[in-house]
């Protein structure tokens, strides 16, 4: 499972897919966006993660179906799948909050005319924003962080036979203060192994390399 932050699933997956160029017959999309996953961020923190996305898929038309209709399937099992996953995993992110320190001045959306997500006079969401003394913190806003796969994959079978139609989504997360390549001590792993080959090592150009994948825990 992949922490995928509050980014938009649905705008990075489904409007990806039909913003696509030649969606009709195919999709390959690499993009990247960046959110917030911690439940409590102050006014002056900026994004803490970034994750990737990459869409891939190819459908035509099947016999006896419209001419989409694969294309359709595919999309919304997909989607279906993806949904119901983040949502068994999913919890409130709070951003744009004030009150850390008693030198923070709160702006006129947490006294006692304002509302907010949480923490102020009129509480949209909760009264607790979770924040470290958080009886003295007030936050604006509230969006909703994810846990989805890092590879889901749809295919399509006609009376039992697999088609060559399908959609795959991968996906892939980094937080932003994590060390250079995200892999923090598998970095000098990976390092002390790059020019390391077994056997024939005249033969071969490549070593080992290592993927970090997600964030580090």
């Amino acid at each position: 499972m992949i922490d995928v932050g509050n980014i938009d699933l649905f705008a990075q997956t489904w409007q990806k897919i039909y913003a696509s160029s030649g969606n009709q017959y195919s999709v390959l999309t690499d993009s990247a966006s960046s959110g917030y996953n911690g439940v409590c961020n102050s006014w002056a923190d900026g994004f803490n993660l970034n994750v990737q996305t990459n869409i891939n898929g190819q459908w035509g038309q099947v016999k006896g179906l419209g001419p989409h209709d694969s294309r359709e399937g595919l999309v919304q099992a997909l989607w279906a799948a993806l949904k119901d996953i983040s949502d068994r995993n999913q919890w409130n992110v709070f951003s744009d909050c004030y009150g850390f320190t008693w030198q923070e001045g709160k702006p006129d959306w947490a006294g006692s005319t304002g509302s907010g997500a949480c923490g102020c006079y009129n509480n949209v969401v909760q009264t607790d924003c979770g924040c470290p003394d958080s009886e003295n913190v007030s936050c604006k806003d509230r969006t909703v962080a994810h846990k989805v796969p890092s590879k889901i994959k749809a295919n399509l079978y006609q009376d039992g036979a697999l088609l060559p139609d399908s959609l795959e989504i991968d996906f892939s997360a980094q937080d932003v203060t994590a060390e250079a390549g995200g892999c923090g001590s598998l970095g000098s792993v990976a390092a002390a192994l790059a020019s390391f080959i077994p056997g024939s090592g005249a033969i071969f150009s490549a070593g080992i390399k290592i993927a970090c994948l997600g964030l580090e825990q």
